[in-house]
C-alpha cells in the first residue's frame, strides 16, 4: 500500500506566510511560519482540531487543502489576537 501523501496549505498573515501541512500517515499537523514549527498536534488532537473549523467538508481523517485553509484562518485569528498589544 502506497503511504498517503501530506496535505499543505498557506496563507499570508501580517507579512508573514504561515502553513499547515497534515501528515496522513501519522495524523500529525504542523503549523509554520518558515522554519519555525508555531504548533504542532499529533492524533486525535490534530483531527478534532480541523475538525473544529471543517466541520461540514466529510474528510474524516485525511482533510483536503481546503481544510486545511479553513484551520489556518481560524489560527491567524487567535495567533493575531495573542500578538496585539
Amino acid at each position: 500500500m502506497r503511504p498517503s501523501s501530506s496535505v499543505m496549505s498557506c496563507i499570508n498573515v501580517a507579512e508573514r506566510l504561515i502553513c499547515a501541512k497534515f501528515d496522513p500517515s501519522k495524523g500529525q499537523l504542523r503549523v509554520t511560519d518558515g522554519s519555525k514549527v508555531l504548533h504542532k498536534l499529533d492524533p486525535p488532537d490534530s483531527w478534532l482540531a480541523i475538525a473544529s473549523v471543517s466541520q461540514s467538508s466529510g474528510w474524516g481523517t485525511h482533510p483536503a487543502e481546503a481544510d486545511l485553509k479553513a484551520y489556518l484562518e481560524a489560527y491567524a485569528v487567535s495567533l493575531q489576537q495573542s500578538e496585539a498589544p
